[in-house]
This record gives C-alpha cells, structure tokens and sequence, in this order.
C-alpha cells in the first residue's frame, strides 16, 4: 500500500537534521480556541500561520526554512472536546499518561518491572509532565536552522497561542553538537527503523524494513503481529496517526567521564574501548562486530549493516553469541537485539527516535554545574509494547537472559543506588572483567505521551 505522504507528519519519516528546536508545552483554555489554531496549522495558509510539516519529499535545496509538528495527549483531546466512546477506544498506556504509568508497576512481568523513573527520576521531580505540574495538552516542536528564525516564528506562534486561549507551560529548547553526537560524546540518530514504503535512501542494513503497522495506525496497515494498533479509533482521527513518547533526559556527563577514566586505568584499558564496550559502536558510529579493536572505520554509510551472530542473508557473519566483541549488555545490543530472538520476535519493538542536545557543551577542562542532556521524541505504533516494553524489560528489568543477568542497561538504566554492574568478555586471562559501581548516568525530567495525528486527523479536530 502507497504511503499518503501528504497525510503523515514528517517527523515520523524523515531526521530533520536540524540546529535548533524549541518544543512548547501547551494547555488548552478552550476548545473553540485551540481547534481553530489548530486549523490554521493546517490551512495551507501561510499568511494566516506556520505550517504542519508532512512526510512529502523536498530536494535538497528545497528543504523548508522550517519544521513544525504537534502532538497531542489525551488531556488535550478531552479539552477538545472529542467525544467519550472516541476517548475510551485508546489504549490503557496512552490514557493513563506518562507520569502514572512511571508510578505503576505493570503486572504482565515479574517483579512489577517499571519504568525506570524512581528516586531523581520520579513525576514528582519532573519539570515537565510531572505530578506537581499543570496537565501539558499539546507539544508542538519547531525546527529552523537558523537562531534568529527560530525566535521569529516562536513570536508569530506565541501570539496564536494567545489569541487563541493557549497557554505555554513551558518551552524547552534543544541545539545539534557538532558531528551529529550527544553529550556523552556519541554520535547519535544511526540505526533509525527503515519503513516499507517510506522516502529514504535506503541505507544498508542487515535489519528488515519495519513493517508500517508498528508506527501508524489505521488504512489497513499490518504490523508485525498481523494486526494494526488502530482497534476502535475513529478512523477519522487516527488514520495515519502514531504515538509518541516525549522526553527529557537529563545525562550526567561528569560522572560518565570519571567511570570511563578510572575503569580504563584500572584494567589497563584505553577510555575510547570503554566508552565503546558500554555503547556497542565506537564513537564514530562503528559497530564493535565489525571493528573490534578501533584504528579504522567501516565503508561510509555501512554502519548499520552488521548483526551479532550469523543469519539468513548473512551466513559467513562473525559469530559474537558470547559477546566478545560487542559486550552482551551494550546499550545497543539490549535495546535493539536486531536478529536475536529475545522475549518475542527478531527485529521487533523498534523506536523511531528524534531527539536533540539540549544544555551547553561540556568541557572536562572546565567542568560545571549546568544542566545538558536530550529531548524529543519516542515514536511508535504501541507505547506499551515498544517503547515501555523497552524501558521496562530490556533496560530496567533483571534479565536472566545469558550476560545479563543483575544488570542494566550502562547508559541509561536505573541502576542501584550503590552501582551497577557491566561485564566485559576479552577471550584473554582477565576474562570476564566486571566494571562495578556503573553510576546512574541518564535521568529523567520530564514525559508526555502524545497521540501525532495525520494531517486529516488535525482537521478532523479542528472541525
């Protein structure tokens, strides 16, 4: 089936690739007032607002001087006004929000697995979508490539919100790091689900295409348990609609540099094979499967095009079963397990990830006490069985899965208050090496589920 590319928000299929964003946080005061703003975002009437960008393709020197998506959460669609059966069709994670689902234990696994949002992390030290703050009803997210546009189009924004009853809880903004990469010194947004159907370039990757079904709901889509996550939405509102999971992450860069520098001294290790042994690539991206022992790079472009352990298509591929190449625990290798068959099916539970820095650089010349970390999206077709699965199972949960047995995820599980542990397999006498006392690095300040409607959805709301 031919995507509707017109009808699909662009930040589903598309990385923006941009050097800012600023994503408000907005409470409906009421519904005539936010349908009609959110009308005029979808008028295709310039002069009267910014645009809804879509999934439609642009050259590259085309790309719009702007990008503009919205969600909405279940609060927000009570305070529009959609009818109760309509509410009541969405599912149980979507309903309940993100900060009561943090606070649930889920009765599905042993132990109650949650979150991972206690302690610092818990809704009630939240910024954003907390328990303590007022109830977030829209995130609508810009992107420019350019500061100066940026405050010009968040003026022209913040005088629709006002003449259309929209308050600004908050506005958080977030700035790309030179190369791509994060505050932990990684370069991010690699392995990015390739959906069947969707634009792209087609990047090589042993991973099949996603299925669309695990991203969009309604139009018939299968995902790939062979169902489609609308279930009783009115197609009208959900067709071509997906989840998505906003958050910000707040990373301690500090403590991640003094655990990488003291277990490099202490095993006689350099800190670029540390940082890669908790990841699963180098900094670069490089996949450790591919290139153990640093020195060089993959062909451009390749990166994704690697497994753990041979399969179909990839017969003659290194067999890292035992993780002596790319550590069993690796960040990477738990949460996307790629042709490993983990609690389910291979190449499952995939995440569509848009995300930026936000928080200035850090110097370890010079350290300090601001605040950097990431924020953006989680998008998928099912928050409880993708990206709560995820969190809950595969980063926070105490697998007895080989090699994972009393840990967590090193980047960002919630580990025990005095440390974690991570294994390191080497194949020589130190086998294993055991990094204790792993610090919590990545905390949470704030999440909000948000429904992303189709562009037909939007005027659907609108009306």
């Amino acid at each position: 089936m031919a995507l509707d590319l017109a009808d699909i928000q662009g930040n589903l299929l598309r990385g923006y690739r941009s050097a800012n964003a600023r994503h408000f946080a907005l409470g409906v005061g009421n519904a005539q007032g936010a349908a009609a703003f959110i009308g005029g975002l979808v008028s295709g009437d310039e002069t009267k607002s910014p645009q809804i960008t879509t999934a439609e393709e642009w050259e590259p020197d085309t790309k719009p001087s702007y990008r503009l998506n919205i969600g909405i959460t279940y609060g927000g669609l009570e305070a529009l006004g959609v009818p109760a059966g309509a509410l009541a069709a969405f599912p149980a994670a979507f309903r309940e929000g993100a900060a009561q689902r943090a606070l649930d234990p889920d009765p599905d696994f042993p132990g109650g697995a949650k979150l991972g949002d206690d302690l610092d992390s818990s809704p009630d030290k939240w910024i954003l979508g907390g328990t303590q703050d007022p109830p977030v009803h829209i995130v609508l997210s810009l992107y420019t490539d350019d500061e100066q546009h940026l405050d010009d189009l968040s003026a022209t924004l913040r005088t629709l919100f006002a003449a259309n009853g929209l308050s600004e809880i908050a506005a958080h903004d977030a700035n790309a790091l030179p190369g791509g990469r994060v505050h932990f010194g990684y370069k991010d947004g690699i392995a990015q689900p390739q959906i069947a159907g969707a634009p792209g370039k087609g990047v090589p990757d042993m991973q099949p295409e996603a299925k669309v079904g695990d991203f969009l709901l309604g139009r018939d889509y299968l995902n790939v348990y062979g169902g489609n996550y609308l279930e009783a939405i009115p197609a009208a509102l959900g067709d071509n609609a997906t989840y998505g999971a906003f958050l910000m992450l707040r990373q301690d860069v500090e403590a991640f540099e003094e655990f990488l520098e003291h277990r490099a001294h202490r095993w006689q290790l350099s800190r670029d094979l540390v940082a890669a042994k908790l990841l699963g690539r180098w900094p670069d991206g490089t996949p450790l499967t591919l290139v153990p022992d640093g020195g060089h790079t993959v062909p451009d472009g390749r990166v994704n095009e690697f497994d753990y352990a041979p399969g179909e298509g990839h017969e003659a591929f290194y067999d890292d079963t035992e993780g002596i190449r790319c550590p069993i625990g690796a960040h990477i290798r738990r949460l996307n397990p790629r042709g490993s068959l983990v609690m389910g099916q291979p190449h499952s539970r995939r995440l569509v990830r848009r995300g930026m820095p936000y928080g200035p650089p850090y110097d370890p010349t010079q350290p300090d006490d601001a605040e950097r970390g990431l924020i953006g999206l989680f998008i998928c077709g099912d928050l409880e069985m993708q990206f709560e699965f995820i969190l809950r199972v595969w980063a926070n949960e105490d697998i007895s899965t080989h090699g994972l047995r009393g840990t967590r995820d090193p980047l960002i599980g919630a580990q025990p208050p005095d440390g974690g542990e991570f294994v390191i397999r080497t194949d020589d006498s130190r086998d294993p090496i055991v990094f204790n006392g792993l610090p919590r690095l990545t905390f949470t300040r704030g999440s909000v589920y948000v429904l992303i409607p189709g562009i037909g959805g939007l005027r659907h709301l609108a009306s």
